[in-house]
């Protein structure tokens, strides 16, 4: 089945999240810092009335903390769970491919940092990490940012 997928970097590798996942992407605004959070939460913010917190991709994903500039976007993105702004450098493009065309890793399942990782997909000569959103949130202590 082909899905639409956004793409955007960290440190150099090309991630995918299923466009079905995502509410919006937004430009990064203002946030209002949370205390005793975890180091991979900026804060929160409010987007359309909705406050959420925010969760630094690059921090979560290889512990250093995300360049913000004006290429810095919200991945906005809900479940039945909680509703997140995953915060990225940059979002690159939408790709339109085959899920079967990911394949899992095994190497990647032992690593509690990367276990959001569903599989890699090779398209165009490009890697493409595909994130699991709900792997993703459940890696997420929701219970330290309520």
């Amino acid at each position: 089945m082909k899905t639409n997928f956004v793409l955007f970097s960290i440190e150099g590798g090309t991630y995918g999240i299923d466009i079905n996942n995502i509410t919006s992407i937004e430009k990064v605004s203002e946030t209002t810092p949370t205390p005793q959070m975890p180091d991979y939460m900026l804060g929160i913010v409010s987007i359309r009335d909705q406050v959420m917190p925010i969760i630094d991709c690059k921090k979560l994903t290889f512990n250093q903390s995300s360049n913000i500039d004006e290429n810095s976007r919200y991945i906005i993105i809900d479940t039945d769970k909680t509703t997140i702004a995953l915060m990225v450098e940059s979002t690159n493009e939408i790709i339109n491919f085959d899920t079967s065309l990911i394949k899992p890793i095994s190497l990647l399942e032992s690593n509690s940092k990367t276990n959001f990782i569903q599989g890699v997909a090779l398209l165009e000569n490009r890697i493409i990490s595909v994130i699991n959103i709900n792997e993703l949130i459940s890696s997420i202590d929701m219970t330290e940012i309520g």
